[in-house]
């Protein structure tokens, strides 16, 4: 009957224009979907974002920011990077309203979540999504965090062994705020103050809290949200979303050039990239900030797929 249908009502792939064979309700073919990769190369165990050769060197997988002055959330971590067809998956739920989108999306922030293996050591979370304003919620109609909260939910509480109490209504946005996308960090962090407030602190108090949203670009957010939180009584708050929009290679390094730097530098010759020390980003600071947010120094690898990096969801 399928195929029938699929001969009768012929369909492309939304991102190559392939043309699709089988009846789905995501309208992606087979190709692009497989063509999402994990991320693989050096980020900062706090906050997920690329780490330049130079900084990943110290061992401590820490970024300069967060050295100095670190989110209000634990640790944040992602799937993949956010370009290629995972940005235009996220575009097909945010912009174009496909709501099957959500399910592949929820499948990759599941995965994500094995990266918190051996950071979080209590049996329940509470699983909050991102709150949008009214306004918003009234002109697209839905919550695209919270329908890749409710198809992740399921695959986090198998792969991690956690149960997971999904909360809609703790964290509400009471401001409205345009497109951020435009914004710098410093913008982002100034527009986005004040936006969330938690409507019941008996919710929150004591607990550790996973936050779901569908791309980590600055962080503003997130810290934001987890601010709220931490300021409402909440232990610690980790945070979860399948898509990170990274940070610009640094001068000179490529992808490549940073993981084979990342591989082969002896100590000597990793510090000859140093070539202006940041006190902010030396291998105290970073040590401590990990120390106190209870984080190991993995250098930055993902335990995403495979063996040591964990077991992929199917």
């Amino acid at each position: 009957m399928k195929s029938l249908l699929a001969a009768l009502f012929p369909c492309d792939c939304r991102f190559c224009q392939a043309s699709l064979f089988s009846v789905s309700r995501l309208p992606v073919c087979s190709s692009c979907i497989e063509s999402i990769k994990p991320i693989e190369f050096a980020r900062c165990n706090v906050c997920g974002d690329r780490l330049s050769a130079a900084n990943a060197a110290f061992g401590d997988a820490c970024c300069p920011e967060c050295a100095s002055e670190g989110p209000a959330f634990e640790r944040a971590v992602n799937y993949g990077p956010y370009s290629g067809v995972l940005k235009q998956l996220v575009h097909l739920l945010k912009y174009d309203r496909v709501r099957a989108a959500a399910n592949l999306l929820g499948r990759f922030t599941a995965e994500a979540c094995l990266q918190l293996e051996g950071d979080i050591d209590v049996p329940e979370l509470l699983l909050i999504p991102v709150p949008v304003h009214k306004l918003r919620m009234r002109s697209r109609g839905f919550n695209q965090a919270e329908l890749i909260a409710r198809a992740a939910h399921r695959g986090i509480e198998q792969s991690s062994g956690r149960h997971l109490t999904l909360d809609l209504t703790t964290l509400l946005r009471v401001r409205f705020a345009e497109s951020q996308v435009a914004l710098n960090a410093e913008e982002r962090r100034k527009q986005i103050r004040g936006s969330f407030k938690v409507a019941s602190r008996e919710r929150v108090k004591g607990r550790e809290i996973l936050l779901v949203d569908d791309v980590l670009t600055t962080g503003a957010t997130a810290s934001e949200c987890a601010r709220e939180l931490r300021l409402a009584g909440a232990s610690r708050v980790w945070v979860v979303t399948p898509a990170r929009a990274l940070a610009r290679v640094t001068a000179g390094f490529s992808e490549e050039s940073e993981r084979s730097a990342l591989g082969s530098a002896s100590a000597s010759s990793r510090n000859e990239l140093l070539v202006s020390p940041d006190p902010l980003s030396s291998g105290a600071a970073q040590g401590t900030l990990l120390q106190r947010r209870g984080i190991s120094s993995t250098y930055g690898e993902q335990r995403i797929d495979g063996h040591e990096r964990g077991t992929r969801l199917s």
